[in-house]
């Protein structure tokens, strides 16, 4: 996803570098530890060389990965905290050794959102359909899409009440408890927040490298690429918490952010562990992750994708319409799917060959003060598609131009909210 540009011009460099290849006749090496599902089906179809590397360097072993499940314990609601009894214990011991932890938490802030107590509302930005998240550091509320930003004393919207709830927790609040529960431990978090100013990353990354540091906690940031060979504990917090996106490729994701964090374990002459807390402990992508099995984790997902046919088992595109008005924008968007039916009823032989699924309000309805709402186009004809996709913004331009509701078309979408 590293390689996917989601604002104009949209392009994916990995298929970009793939095209620039056979048009030099150069050779391009796509490396990972977890591979897309799209990369790894063009090998099995033999579009792509496979070439595996099954054990680490100088053969050591991979960290030993144990599931915690949180619906056992009861968690953060028997007060028990974020991080559970097993994972204290662990990191308890680790640092008692000498050695260092890497907790992974993806959700920045202190709380997640606040609740109205009298009537149950939720603190929403103003300017985009999402909850507000507070930030200790800065004592404000914070919106992740638009950058708004707010005082603590609010009062709900909807009743006038200013008694609030905090509900969930976030990065920050994880480091704290790492500084109540571990007082003498040398605790850093890695995140956005904490990296804004320039050269911070790369203070608290030689920091820990140097073994200054016990403890680093951080967000996605820590998952990818750093060798650390004092690091013999990860511990993922919610690692569910990306299950729940609404994407088609939500599972692959999680699988590749557990691999990519359990990769940090053990690449010095120590094994290394990693304690995953998790309350879907059934859930393939979190079993397959696990036990390193990237086979099963294939097999599994692109059963899946078979039944639905989605990619790589066929092309889409996602069409975003965006504009100043609910109602008008929704009134567009009808409109853009009669254009589609229209054009697909009288293409009697190929237009059984593409599918055109909404339009539906986007995940995240409302951003940056625009309404938001999608179409989905999928076939397994790239060409056709693309000849559709075009025949389409023509018939949009002429209907719609004078509206100012603008229309973006995204072709292998990796971002769907």
């Amino acid at each position: 996803s590293s390689y996917k540009q989601d604002s104009s011009p949209r392009y994916n460099a990995r298929d970009g570098a793939v095209v620039r290849a056979r048009i030099e006749e150069a050779v391009v090496i796509l490396g990972s530890g977890s591979p897309s599902l799209q990369s790894f089906h063009n090998a099995e179809q033999g579009r792509y060389r496979l070439l595996t590397m099954p054990e680490r360097v100088d053969s050591r072993p991979l960290p030993e990965v144990e599931i915690v499940d949180m619906r056992e314990t009861g968690g953060e609601e028997q007060n028990e905290g974020i991080l559970g009894k097993r994972l204290k214990e662990a990191i308890e011991d680790t640092i008692t050794k000498g050695e260092q932890v890497i907790l992974f938490l993806n959700r920045r802030g202190f709380h997640r959102s606040l609740l109205c107590r009298r009537c149950g509302s939720r603190l929403t930005c103003p300017n985009c359909d999402v909850a507000l998240t507070y930030h200790l550091e800065e004592n404000r509320l914070t919106c992740h899409y638009c950058g708004y930003r707010c005082p603590i004393n609010l009062k709900c919207e909807k009743c006038g009440n200013g008694e609030l709830r905090s509900l969930g927790f976030g990065i920050e609040r994880l480091e704290q408890e790492i500084k109540d529960l571990f007082p003498t431990a040398r605790v850093a978090r890695m995140d956005t927040d904490s990296t804004r100013r320039k050269g911070r990353a790369g203070s608290i990354l030689r920091r820990f490298g140097a073994g200054e540091i016990d403890i680093l906690a951080g967000t996605q940031m820590i998952t990818k690429g750093y060798d650390f060979p004092g690091v013999t504990l990860v511990g993922v917090i919610q690692a569910d918490q990306s299950l729940s996106v609404p994407d088609f490729r939500a599972a692959e994701r999680t699988f590749q952010l557990l691999c990519q964090v359990s990769g940090r374990a053990g690449r010095g002459a120590r094994r290394g562990r990693v304690l995953i807390q998790t309350f879907s402990p059934e859930h393939y992508a979190i079993r397959c992750a696990t036990n390193h099995d990237y086979k099963a984790f294939f097999e599994q997902e692109m059963a899946l994708r078979a039944g639905l046919s989605y990619p790589p088992l066929s092309h889409m595109a996602c069409l975003l319409l965006q504009g100043n008005v609910r109602e008008t924008t929704a009134e567009a968007a009808e409109g853009l799917r009669s254009i589609m039916t229209s054009m697909l009823d009288a293409w009697t032989d190929r237009g059984r060959e593409i599918n055109v699924m909404g339009p539906v309000e986007a995940p995240i309805a409302k951003l940056k003060g625009r309404y938001r709402w999608q179409l989905l186009v999928r076939s397994r004809n790239m060409g056709l598609m693309r000849h559709f996709l075009v025949r389409c913004e023509d018939h949009w331009m002429k209907r719609f131009r004078r509206t100012g509701i603008r229309l973006s078309i995204d072709i292998d979408p990796y971002n769907m909210v």
